[in-house]
């Protein structure tokens, strides 16, 4: 029964592991989005607002530079933003699977080969209780 206490923790943590790091990964791509769509919208307007007022005092090469040098820190921004955070529990569930499977395969070859089969038949024995009851 140990052993399958160990493959229930080690599935836990891993379904916690999977839940946190797809959460994560789609929070980022929502404001990746989010901010790449305002952010297209505030430039095109602050392009043009920018070139007009620049061209009248600058030129309309030194205004599209001036706007290029504006692009490039605030797209910068955003990638800054956007990078991804390392997340405690995430490193946590880790943690917790790789120690929980390697306490379940931690001993020798032949020992290990006889728990799998003796796990696989008290999983077997599990299930038909169960299909039995029903």
């Amino acid at each position: 029964m140990r052993a399958f206490r160990l493959i229930a923790l080690a599935a836990q943590a891993e379904g916690l592991l999977l839940r946190r790091q797809g959460a994560l990964m789609g929070r980022t791509a929502v404001l990746v989005v989010l901010a790449s769509c305002f952010a297209a919208a505030a430039l095109l307007l602050l392009h043009l607002a920018g070139f007009i007022w620049l061209e009248a005092r600058e030129g309309p090469l030194a205004a599209a530079l001036w706007l290029a040098l504006v692009d490039a820190v605030i797209a910068g921004l955003l990638l800054f933003l956007a990078r991804p955070r390392p997340d405690p529990v995430a490193v946590e569930a880790r943690v917790l699977r790789e120690q929980s499977l390697s306490m379940l395969l931690g001993k020798g070859a032949e020992a290990r080969s006889h728990d799998w089969e003796r796990l696989g038949l008290q999983a077997l024995g599990v299930v038909l209780e169960r299909w039995l009851k029903k």
